[in-house]
């Protein structure tokens, strides 16, 4: 009889250190974790059997013990990063506590377009279309703000979000961030400039964007636009003409293209073009509010990047003369 007992004793006791064992061993070994999706609706088997079958339980049946003892434990659907040395136990906990969610992400790029940023939108993983079907001024009145063109609102960074957030909240996330971020930048702008309002910065700075190359750079231009605006100059900014042909630019402005009407083209339109023309960043929003005080009215790239910087329309020609010449040469 104390034989018996002790037999079963040793068993008992093989059996609770071989729990134990199974709770509290790592499963994950890579550096990088492991994503698990814990689709709406699973039910507990389900999930252990999901578990089992990706190597992170590796004795379910001893396993399903312990989760049938949890009972006021209930699983929380989402995606999961189980990190480096996760357990059966730890990964339990992130199951039916909802922590550890696995964050994708989405970059606005500065100088993209709206429809670059829809493009974007369109193929992020793990989003719920709510607007691929919608067309853009729709989409702005469901952010609430209907008479407000989308071009240039969305503010450059990159967004983290879980499975199953809508595109929407990531869009209103990052409108929300520019609306912040121009008028915080408006609030602290250099006095006497040609712009009356924050909206009218915002398009200065998308021309910025699109124009300068190196971050030195972005003062300098945007004290050219500030001196054109002052003297009612036109602008003929390239990009403007670029956007206002959407579809129709294959890598080339020509002649005529600088001559045709469009509400974009600023070799015909005086002033500032009626939108955005791209997402600005900060760097390029800075500028625009403190711009450079300088006497250039005219500047011409390079072809590395930088531009040359001209006071005089004598000294712009040379300077694109210049240009053509090394452009032969190479």
């Amino acid at each position: 009889m104390k034989k018996a007992l002790t037999v079963f004793i040793l068993l008992v006791g093989a059996f609770i250190s071989l729990w134990f064992y199974s709770l509290f061993t790592p499963v994950v070994t890579d550096e990088h974790g492991v994503v698990y999706y814990l689709r709406p609706g699973t039910s507990k088997a389900a999930a252990l059997s999901e578990l089992a079958n990706q190597g992170l339980l590796p004795y379910p049946t001893l396993f399903s013990f312990y989760a049938g003892l949890d009972r006021h434990a209930y699983l929380k659907t989402g995606e999961y990063l189980f990190p480096k040395g996760s357990t059966p136990f730890s990964i339990w906990r992130q199951l039916t506590q909802g922590t550890g969610h696995y964050y994708h992400s989405l970059t606005i790029i500065p100088g993209w377009s709206f429809t670059q940023l829809r493009q974007a939108l369109s193929q992020a993983d793990g989003l719920r279309h709510l607007t691929a079907q919608q067309n853009d001024q729709y989409l702005m009145s469901m952010l609430g703000h209907a008479n407000l063109a989308p071009e240039g609102e969305f503010f450059p960074e990159t967004y983290l979000y879980t499975r199953g957030v809508t595109d929407l909240l990531v869009l209103k996330h990052a409108f929300d961030l520019m609306q912040k971020k121009l008028d915080q930048a408006w609030q602290q702008r250099a006095p006497d400039l040609p712009y009356k309002t924050p909206y009218e910065a915002l398009i200065a700075a998308s021309l910025i964007e699109k124009e300068a190359h190196l971050e030195i750079e972005r003062p300098i231009i945007a004290g050219v636009l500030v001196n054109r605006l002052r003297k009612g100059m036109l602008l003929q900014c390239d990009p403007t003409v670029i956007y206002g042909m959407g579809t129709h630019y294959t890598g080339k402005i020509h002649k005529e293209n600088l001559l045709k009407d469009t509400p974009y083209n600023t070799y015909i339109h005086t002033g500032l073009p009626p939108t955005p023309i791209a997402m600005p960043s900060m760097l390029s929003i800075e500028a625009a509010l403190h711009p450079q005080q300088n006497d250039y009215y005219y500047f011409v790239a390079k072809g590395d990047g930088s531009h040359q910087f001209s006071k005089t329309l004598q000294e712009h020609h040379m300077a694109v003369k210049a240009f053509i010449q090394q452009q032969k040469l190479n």
